[in-house]
């Protein structure tokens, strides 16, 4: 169990945090968290064995964790200042910063800043609250950011269409969107951003989505779409691979032959050299890769998403699709998030909706397949529950007879 222990100055915030956290629990987003109270002025935060702490507006404390930035009296420092105040303070949380139009929240990423911004703030306490709740859920502090925002949105809004009486932000008209080259208001406020913008990608057949093995050779891809697979992915882990070449132009010739959709995971220079259908990247890809160049060539791109703030950015560049994951425990590649489990997948399904096609990807087994499908997914990433099965092609037909839409399950089911 998880602990959530605030100063008594924070009193008022239990009504708030008490509700969020039956919530989650109902709808089992992370381990239960008990609330304790302390006579320190900071908040405590233990999960397993990590402990950090957090203040609100102590920007002088010295503390493990974080420093929260939220109440603000013109005039009001430029967003410019505290983007580069951020980025050079990894502790600095700053939360519904005022703008002419909206408001900002920002946080600390790998040496820069990352934000999101809005038109509307909503309440301060029920953010607050979010805020807290979803650290102690062990949400990333990017969607804790994001989803206090949320909630603070669609607090006075408890019984609109997307908040319901559930106590959870689900629909996207009440998450901030993040700030991105791509965001239409980003040079007026004056926001930094590495990325480049760019037009959507081509969009992918959905009609050819439901199995998507990913393999990590070009026999292996052959193999599959001769078994009728109709969508799959290369992924090289090595660079240095000798044949890397090679086997990115083997893969896309047994693409056209078989009229597949077959993605070349990272090496996006290859896959525009060769006219690849299309390619998969991560979220770090997004600042390196040349997407405008992928997105010139005409290829498809399929974007990595982890938690609520990067498929928010994710929806920013207009994908081909979206991938969610890593929904239970994997061993085929090194995660540095937690797996997300079927109820935050749902949710995060219902986030998107129908905009873009979706892939759900991470430990998943014929087992664990129809639970991951009933969420709505477009798609569902296999890797062992494929290659290393005793019968490959029975393996894949299995998976076909499974991964069909059926007209009432097509908006995907609730998270229960």
């Amino acid at each position: 169990m998880s602990s959530l222990c605030l100063p008594d100055s924070l009193t008022p915030l239990l009504m708030h945090v008490e509700p969020l956290l039956a919530a989650a629990d109902k709808y089992q987003l992370g381990e239960q968290v008990s609330v304790e109270w302390s006579e320190s002025e900071t908040v405590d935060i233990q999960i397993e064995e990590r402990q950090f702490s957090l203040v609100f507006n102590q920007a002088e404390a010295d503390i493990a964790g974080y420093k929260v930035l939220d109440q603000w009296i013109a005039p009001y420092p430029e967003l410019c200042e505290i983007q580069q105040k951020v980025a050079a303070d990894p502790s600095l949380v700053v939360c519904g910063l005022p703008t002419e139009k909206g408001c900002v929240d920002i946080w600390h990423h790998n040496g820069e800043a990352r934000a999101v911004y809005c038109h509307h703030a909503g309440a301060s306490e029920p953010q607050r609250a979010m805020l807290l709740a979803a650290l102690a859920l062990d949400y990333p502090l990017e969607d804790a950011v994001t989803l206090s925002r949320a909630h603070a949105r669609g607090y006075f809004e408890s019984h609109a269409d997307g908040y319901g009486e559930t106590g959870w932000p689900m629909t996207r008209e009440l998450f901030p969107r993040p700030l991105t080259a791509n965001h239409q208001e980003v040079d007026e406020l004056g926001w930094s951003s590495k990325e480049v913008a760019v037009a959507p990608f081509v969009a992918t057949d959905p009609a050819q989505l439901a199995l998507y093995p990913v393999v990590d050779s070009a026999e292996w891809v052959e193999r599959l779409l001769s078994m009728g697979v109709t969508t799959t992915q290369l992924r090289i882990k090595d660079p240095a691979e000798p044949t890397l070449e090679a086997q990115v132009k083997q893969i896309i010739t047994a693409g056209n032959q078989h009229q597949a959709q077959v993605y070349v995971n990272d090496y996006w220079q290859l896959a525009i050299k060769h006219q690849a259908y299309g390619v998969h990247l991560g979220q770090e890809d997004l600042e390196t890769a040349d997407l405008q160049a992928i997105q010139q060539a005409g290829l498809r791109l399929g974007l990595s998403t982890h938690g609520y703030y990067e498929i928010l950015r994710a929806v920013e560049f207009a994908p081909s699709y979206i991938a969610l994951g890593h929904i239970f425990p994997t061993t085929t590649k090194e995660m540095p998030s937690k797996p997300q489990g079927l109820n935050r997948l749902a949710l995060y399904q219902k986030l998107i909706g129908d905009q873009f096609p979706t892939v759900a990807i991470g430990g998943i087994d014929l087992a664990r397949a129809e639970k991951v499908w009933r969420t709505g997914v477009s798609s569902v990433a296999v890797v062992r529950a494929v290659t290393q099965a005793d019968d490959t092609q029975a393996a894949v037909d299995a998976f076909n007879q499974l991964l069909v839409r059926h007209e009432h399950t097509k908006d995907g089911d609730d998270a229960q």
